[in-house]
């Protein structure tokens, strides 16, 4: 596989990635939202349509509420300052810890008139644990209650475990009944037992709640604030829906998107490691370097442009320099090119490439500026930058020059003499091709033929 080709895969991988990642995002955050409306509307309707029938005006007057006998599934009203008004199916968040406002007298039915205005006949049996409150409004009380208040507080049994696990349906029609704790914790609860709880929290508009796990479930909550026709809360409406199952939906449209997306980025993050690996300069210590052996990915060079067969300045050289370094960047592996250094491995150092250097100033600065100038009107200023890092160490007492190459993801062609020739390193020599093979190794190269090289260039003056 060319390394254009991993780079526009890597890039194709990456911007799905992205855009799966965002899509990802936008579907949970519209499914949350799609489903919280959901819940909101059909609590918000259920509150009202139970606000409406409570129809609280100066006062309240509960008796057609009490008639009523469609309202919501989970829910409890309570006055604002904290009497419990009705309820069904309880929930322990809906109010916790009770007090009672009558005196507690076991097993004797007795008269109450509650703060919101209505008239009780209660019944307190004493359990084990705790206790239940048995109780029917004036106007539903029914014949031989005392006798009826026995029978049902026995079917509740002797202990709080026995009372929470009674059915509803286990206690006769006309009861509203309560099982309440020792400590005073209110373990369960149907119709309105006048109890005494904390004055609830309540809002200036109908809010739709955080969902909330309780035992095992989870539960979205809405609450409707009861006003007056001066505008002022007189008490509060909590209507509550099981939504477990939705939020299990949720949960695992969320865990499959993050388990696609977390995948997808791990292929991602493999394209441009295996992409990074390729292109990055090959890293060479100078201590390591009289240990090497020219090959496909070294090189060395005695000098730059001094001549130690001739013993003078040979300008021609610094076009082997030139070869070597475009052709590493050719190559599918790049390289390491070391000036000042023979083909035998002896550190000959930079010192008379130094003395060279008459337009520049004699030392490793003026060497590297020398480097540079040759290599950008060869090869170029922009490919010179991204892929060619010369640094500079001592050996034995000398300075060399250690060229780190990355391969390069596009032909590059080095213009010499008006000439532009495609060099690549085959082994341990720098070849150039001619133009078939030059197209042949750019389609397997970099995907497929690249015009660049071919264009023609005036000649550089070297």
């Amino acid at each position: 596989m060319s390394k254009s080709f991993s780079s526009l895969l890597g890039t194709a991988a990456f911007l799905f990635a992205l855009l799966f990642t965002a899509a990802a995002v936008g579907q949970y955050c519209f499914l949350q939202w799609k489903l919280n409306n959901e819940t909101q509307s059909d609590l918000r309707e259920l509150a009202e349509e139970t606000r409406d029938q409570i129809a609280f005006s100066d006062t309240w007057n509960l008796l057609g509420y009490r008639r009523w006998t469609e309202g919501p599934a989970m829910y409890v009203v309570m006055a604002q300052n904290g009497t419990l008004i009705d309820t069904h199916d309880y929930l322990q968040s809906m109010f916790s810890h009770v007090s009672l406002p009558f005196p507690v007298e076991y097993d004797h039915p007795f008269e109450f008139s509650s703060d919101v205005g209505e008239d009780w006949t209660l019944y307190v049996h004493k359990l084990r644990d705790g206790m239940i409150i048995l109780g029917a409004h004036k106007e539903t009380v029914p014949e031989g209650v005392n006798a009826l208040f026995v029978s049902n507080a026995a079917r509740f049994g002797a202990s709080i475990a026995d009372a929470v696990r009674t059915p509803e349906r286990a206690i006769d029609e006309p009861f509203d009944y309560a099982v309440i704790d020792q400590d005073g914790i209110v373990r369960f609860a149907t119709g309105g037992i006048p109890l005494k709880a904390s004055p609830p929290t309540i809002p200036a508009n109908p809010t739709l709640l955080p969902v909330t796990p309780i035992k095992g479930k989870i539960y979205a909550t809405f609450l409707e604030p009861v006003v007056s026709k001066s505008h002022g809360a007189v008490g509060l409406i909590s209507v509550f829906e099981d939504v477990t199952e939705n939020q299990r939906l949720l949960r695992q449209s969320n865990s499959f998107n993050v388990m696609v997306t977390v995948l997808l980025w791990l292929v991602t993050v493999a394209f441009y490691a295996a992409y990074l690996k390729r292109v990055r300069r090959s890293s060479i210590s100078c201590a390591q370097i009289p240990f090497l052996h020219e090959g496909e990915t070294v090189e060395f060079k005695s000098s730059l442009q001094w001549d130690y067969e001739l013993r003078q300045t040979n300008k021609d050289l610094r076009l082997a320099v030139a070869k070597a370094v475009a052709g590493f960047m050719n190559s599918e592996k790049g390289g390491t090119l070391v000036i000042g250094m023979s083909d035998a491995r002896e550190v000959l150092g930079l010192e008379k490439d130094y003395a060279t250097l008459d337009s520049v100033k004699p030392d490793r600065d003026g060497f590297e500026q020398a480097l540079h100038g040759i290599l950008i009107k060869t090869i170029g200023k922009s490919l010179c930058a991204r892929y060619v890092k010369p640094n500079f160490c001592s050996l034995q007492g000398k300075e060399i020059c250690v060229i780190a190459v990355a391969p390069s993801n596009e032909p590059v062609s080095l213009e010499w003499q008006g000439a532009s020739t495609l060099y690549v390193r085959v082994g341990n020599s720098t070849r150039p091709f001619s133009l078939q093979e030059a197209l042949d190794y750019a389609r397997d190269r970099w995907g497929g033929p690249t015009l660049r090289w071919l264009r023609a260039r005036r000649p550089a003056a070297i």
